[in-house]
């Protein structure tokens, strides 16, 4: 294979630019074979990264396809055309309300180089251009020395390679890439991937029951947890999991005590209620997260994530606001491993949700990149946690392969179908129902191979919901195909003989498995076999028309 090189740094003042392997500061060991690229830096001097890339030619095809993985568990992620063009920051997102709030920081928009015009296009990790049934992998093998970037222009018919390598001085050989490519069809592509990675997921066990969140939001109580907790019970052969959402703790980063009023008994009366009903008992964490106006914002903002004045880095807009702990800094690290052994050991819960991870990562510090801390940050709840599951939310992939049990992997979904103007003028990881199913596509060559998925959950209740009842029942047909979780959020008390049939549907285990799936101009047809019978799964995936 042959490459073009781009490589820019700082030394003693001057900035150099430069397209060859080697000069008088550095030298590049280049190892290559037929699937593998790798290079090492060699640095003769001390030098900080602006800028690298190593390019390569890439016949595009009118009919090709780019997949473009997006940032976090939210961003959206499909495959594009050489006619599309990729979102990014939008209208309030940049404006004065999305800058004081840092929403720039939930997605990638401040170290990806965009122009956002047709046929170019950046994927984070790995990506893959699909010609008909033919795909080429481009997958990184170690995003640990920084964040894997891949850019394609489907007109220059070019593929590059970069690194985010913001805020790190290289003195020593520095593995500053490593690529995985290679081609086949779909299943042959991703086992070759991940078995380059000796990557394995860690259960097969899916999640199957209740989470509180896509009903009530914030606004639960002991009340409606035991009420909803006791109509499950009648169907608990079907159930093995009832999750607490968010809305128990008094601010997001003050964990405890509980809100007295909505939970007067705290939340170790709770877990052993879902323990008697025979489930295990899963509850919400924003492990990382600092809410404006909290306890620890107000007493400890030197535990919080700050830029290079020593300011706190707000890193999203959720609760009115919020910061990010620092891992780094030992008491913030403490108060998390404290906070983990009053949930499971002292409430004891079994299972934790643990939702907007990306905050610990948004910049560069401690002569880290962020893919460094991302991957730091993933070890150390694995190490709060022990060997009781995760389901990451809010996270970058790659951090996750092996080291959590399930993962989010799109946004939240919306309780219509159709993704609404204000919410496409956010960014790109904002609720969505067209977005959650695009990712949940476009993403199941992770299921079973690095965790289990989690594509949102499915709701058949008819009050407060916007969806048709046919709409409900297809998107429960697609959350059973493509999910290792299959979450709901209704008082099942009130389903009536079909939803119950649905329900039961979605949560049996059987032979279901997917055979084919083919998207066309945002109209999915789903091929699938369930009791060894062939069956199509068809809509439009932008307005929830059902074929």
């Amino acid at each position: 294979m042959d490459f073009k090189y781009f490589f820019k740094y700082t030394l003693d003042g001057r900035t150099t630019k430069i397209t060859n392997k080697e000069n008088e500061d550095f030298s590049f060991e280049m190892r290559d074979n037929v699937h593998s690229l790798k290079l090492i830096l060699q640095p003769k001097q001390p030098l900080q990264i602006l800028e690298f890339y190593v390019q390569m030619d890439y016949t595009f095809h009118e009919g090709s396809r780019f997949f473009a993985n997006g940032f976090q568990s939210w961003t959206d992620t499909k495959e594009f055309t050489r006619n599309e063009t990729e979102a990014g920051l939008n209208t309030v997102g940049k404006s004065f309300f999305g800058k004081m709030y840092g929403m720039k920081y939930v997605g990638d928009y401040t170290f990806i180089h965009s122009d956002r015009k047709k046929g170019q296009f950046h994927s984070n990790g790995f990506a893959y251009v699909r010609n008909g049934n033919t795909y080429d992998l481009f997958g990184s093998l170690n995003d640990r020395t920084g964040y894997t970037l891949i850019y394609a222009d489907m007109h220059a018919n070019t593929v590059r390679f970069a690194k985010d390598l913001d805020g790190i001085t290289i003195r020593e050989p520095y593995e500053i890439l490593n690529m995985f490519i290679f081609g086949g069809e779909y299943d042959e592509v991703f086992d070759a991937y991940f078995d380059e990675m000796g990557i394995k997921p860690l259960t097969d066990e899916k999640i199957k029951g209740y989470t509180s969140w896509y009903n009530y939001y914030q606004d639960i109580s002991e009340e409606i947890i035991l009420r909803d907790l006791n109509a499950l019970a009648a169907e608990k052969e079907y159930v093995n999991t009832y999750q607490v959402d968010d809305g128990y703790e008094t601010k997001v980063g003050d964990w405890f005590p509980v809100d007295d009023k909505k939970f007067p008994h705290g939340m170790k009366p709770i877990a052993d209620a879902i323990h008697e009903k025979g489930f295990k008992a899963g509850i919400w964490l924003a492990p990382f997260g600092v809410q404006n106006g909290s306890k620890i914002y107000k007493e400890h903002k030197d535990w919080l994530v700050k830029d290079e004045k020593g300011k706190p880095v707000p890193v999203g807009h959720n609760w009115g606001g919020f910061y990010a702990l620092d891992i780094y800094h030992p008491a913030a690290r403490q108060h998390i491993k404290d906070v983990f052994h009053e949930v499971l050991d002292v409430w004891g819960f079994d299972m934790v949700k643990l939702d907007f991870l990306y905050a610990a990562s948004v910049i560069p510090m401690h002569g880290k990149t962020r893919g460094e801390i991302a991957y730091d940050s993933i070890d150390f709840l694995r190490e709060c946690v022990g060997d009781k599951p995760i389901l990451a939310c809010g996270v970058q992939q790659m951090p996750c392969f092996g080291k959590v049990e399930y993962m989010r992997i799109g946004p939240d979904m919306a309780l219509w179908w159709e993704h609404r103007f204000l919410r496409r003028n956010m960014h790109r990881e904002d609720v969505s129902t067209p977005n959650a199913i695009h990712n949940s596509i476009y993403r199941r060559c992770l299921n079973g191979r690095a965790f289990l998925c989690d594509p949102d959950v499915f709701l058949l209740r008819r009050d407060n919901i916007e969806f048709t009842f046919e709409q409900q029942k297809a998107l429960a047909k697609f959350i059973k195909l493509f999910g290792g979780v299959l979450f709901m959020s209704d008082d099942i008390s009130k389903y009536n003989e079909e939803q119950l049939t649905v329900f039961k549907d979605v949560l049996s285990d059987d032979d279901s498995k997917i055979i084919n799936v083919i998207e066309d101009n945002n109209k999915v047809f789903i091929d699938y076999e369930q009791g060894g019978q062939p069956h199509v799964l068809a809509f439009d995936i932008t307005t929830g028309t059902i074929y």
